[in-house]
């Protein structure tokens, strides 16, 4: 008979017992990774790690956290005067106390089954301690996130517990099917190759130098200080707070699994890009940016350049550049992927109208491809 345990922490398990039923190329699910996020109070998040068990086997998991969201993060002018004005008399309007199965910093959902296991049984057992905890700590809407298409066969059942299938912001993905950078530029239609090339040579006009960086703990005041330009610059996704603690945990937790594009000039670290490097998999986690320089550098393209000559050089068979900022990624050849989620409110009323809201205030952005390659 199937249990499920939950942990109120991911140091309460051994690190190779939750590892086990983990597949390649699935870091985010990994026990480092779960642990260098856990450590970095991000949001004054907390974590819940149900696990089900089997006759003392560990046969499913997941990584749950509390978060709160502010709906009007994009809200501008007087709209956003409205909802200030609204917010002195009632503090929690349009702001959303949720209960997720994800990660607060990566994209992709935290499910892990063990190989042949039933994972319809299992998915439902997993919901159901999720809906028990939200219960428990007065939480009303549950979020399952982030799928793909090709998940749909085993993470579609979640309608039928309720839920509310809800479009997430697209990613963009580039396969790698190039055994040099320069092979990858000579596939490329003129227009994109000259347009990458004008902005590499800005780069080097202005004196910017690029270089990966495996040691970058010791950066954490300037990488945190970079991220915060980027994230008061944002104009599509706000929500999670990185502080220093969070560049130092990743480092220290995920060791040869991460590093950084570290962009500079006179020396001065003007910009960085945060990798993992999954099994198959280089994605681009954040950036930051010293906006007075990025114009007239072209520094915010020109690491992404890097990047996919990282990944070319390392074997990598994608990038995941993440969902932000679309246009210039599928200028490289990136592809928009459509993710999901699935989203429930516990009262059966406010769960018809509940999901509507919240996929109103966070529209997907159009799923845009370009003619980036001659053979296409």
């Amino acid at each position: 008979m199937i249990s499920v345990n939950l942990l109120t922490s991911i140091t309460q398990i051994d690190e190779h017992q939750w590892n086990e039923i983990v597949v390649p190329n699935r870091l985010i699910c990994r026990h480092s990774y779960l642990r260098a996020v856990e450590s970095s109070q991000i949001n004054q998040c907390r974590y819940y790690y149900p696990i089900v068990v089997e006759d003392g086997q560990i046969l499913a998991h997941a990584c749950l956290y509390t978060i709160t969201t502010e709906l009007d993060s994009f809200a501008r002018g007087a709209l956003k005067r409205l909802i200030t004005l609204i917010r002195r008399r009632w503090p929690n309007f349009m702001v959303l106390h949720s209960l997720e199965c994800g990660t607060p910093v990566a994209l992709g959902n935290t499910f892990s089954f063990r190989a042949g296991a039933d994972r319809a049984k299992l998915m439902e057992a997993l919901v159901n301690a999720t809906e028990s905890l939200a219960a428990k700590l007065g939480i009303h809407v549950l979020l399952f996130r982030d799928f793909q298409d090709e998940d749909a066969g085993w993470a579609e059942p979640l309608c039928t517990f309720g839920y509310s299938r809800i479009q997430n912001l697209p990613c963009a993905r580039l396969n790698l099917r190039w055994k040099s950078f320069d092979e990858y530029l000579q596939a490329m239609r003129s227009e994109y190759r000259s347009k990458l090339l004008a902005t590499t040579k800005k780069g080097q006009d202005t004196g910017v130098t690029l270089t990966e960086e495996s040691d970058f703990a010791k950066y954490a005041p300037q990488l945190a200080q970079l991220w915060r330009q980027a994230y008061d610059h944002a104009q599509e996704y706000r929500r999670e707070m990185l502080l220093e603690d969070f560049f130092r945990n990743v480092h220290l937790h995920l060791g040869p699994k991460t590093s950084i594009i570290a962009a500079r000039k006179q020396e001065q670290l003007i910009g960085f890009l945060l990798l993992f490097l999954d099994d198959e998999t280089l994605t681009t986690i954040f950036s930051g940016l010293d906006y007075s320089q990025s114009r007239e550098t072209g520094v915010y393209f020109n690491m992404f350049y890097f990047a996919v000559d990282l990944a070319i050089q390392r074997g990598f068979k994608e990038i995941d550049f993440g969902i932000t900022t679309l246009a210039p990624k599928l200028d490289l050849g990136a592809v928009a992927v459509p993710l999901f989620m699935y989203m429930k409110h516990r009262h059966p009323i406010l769960n018809r109208i509940v999901p509507q809201i919240f996929a109103r205030m966070t529209p997907p952005a159009p799923l845009q491809r370009r003619n980036v390659f001659k053979k296409e």
